[in-house]
């Protein structure tokens, strides 16, 4: 369930995001050990509210845009959103709400509101160990630890702290073309060279006119000359060494099959708040069009 309820909202990809920042911070300083500290901990909440800003240009021009709000409460296995999604120049509004494995989907783009009802554990025994299976083992993060620290040995010193008061700490982490990790540079010029292979691999999740895969943002297919440019992080720990707020810019060049020159721009910021006690919102069916969404992509209206 927590797996699942994080991507839905976007949060993982953001505590992935603090990772990499803490990954690549100071080991020997404290600046280090506080980011891995904060994520390691902010991974752990089961009861928050999230406010999630992304955004995509190419040349400048802006390709894509997401602007959520979500509230998780992960041990009462519900949550909330709210979600606007920009992609083309068309607005989608998404309404999401979970409970009890049930979903609710209501978009902009139709009047009904789509009910999947997933699977139901038997018993309290198997929730658990299905809770717990999304988790690493210490000694799998132990190792993930230990494989981050041997990638960025080279680039540990470039993190910087700042005191902002009320027992908040400013971190940022920067890194310039030369500076970035050859094995960074690989990764993301394997992806955008094959961006239309990874396409398949978004879940093609269908509520009546609504495709989830449609609010995906689709990305110039470059093919030579790629390059991340620059990489600029920046977070702020609370006094509960919660990593409250987070954002990322990822500058990347290229070129396409046609031979156009891109440049691309991806920022992400994330902001928490009402930990332990954040309300999700529900929705009262009674008197609305509902549609049930069954697993096998059969579907009535009721």
């Amino acid at each position: 369930m927590k797996k699942k309820v994080l991507a839905a909202v976007g949060i993982s990809g953001l505590l992935m995001a603090g990772g990499v920042l803490s990954a690549s911070a100071s080991a020997s300083g404290n600046g280090y050990q506080l980011f891995k500290d904060s994520v390691k901990k902010t991974q752990t909440l089961t009861n928050f509210t999230s406010h999630v800003e992304a955004s995509l240009t190419d040349n400048g021009k802006k390709l894509y845009s997401v602007n959520s709000l979500s509230s998780e409460n992960l041990t009462a296995q519900a949550a909330s959103s709210n979600v606007n999604v920009t992609k083309g120049g068309k607005t989608t509004n998404l309404n999401y709400y979970s409970k009890n494995h049930q979903t609710i989907v209501k978009s902009s783009n139709d009047t009904n509101y789509y009910v999947r009802q997933g699977h139901v554990e038997k018993n309290e025994q198997q929730k658990n160990e299905n809770h717990n299976g999304h988790k690493l083992s210490p000694q799998m993060q132990k190792d993930v630890e230990a494989i981050f620290d041997a990638i960025t040995t080279n680039y540990q010193d470039k993190i910087n702290s700042s005191d902002l008061g009320n027992g908040n700490t400013g971190l940022s982490f920067e890194l310039t073309k030369d500076q970035v990790p050859a094995v960074g540079q690989a990764v993301v010029s394997f992806f955008l060279k094959n961006i239309d292979q990874n396409k398949e691999h978004f879940g093609n999740r269908e509520f009546g006119s609504l495709n989830i895969a449609d609010l995906k943002p689709v990305l110039p297919q470059l093919t030579s000359g790629i390059s991340v440019d620059k990489v600029v992080l920046n977070g702020i720990v609370d006094k509960n060494n919660y990593l409250m707020e987070q954002d990322a810019t990822i500058h990347v060049t290229g070129t396409d099959v046609k031979g156009t020159t891109h440049s691309l721009v991806l920022s992400i910021k994330n902001q928490f708040d009402n930990i332990n006690n954040s309300k999700v919102n529900t929705i009262d069916l009674k008197g609305k069009k509902v549609v049930t969404v069954q697993d096998n992509h059969k579907r009535h209206e009721d």
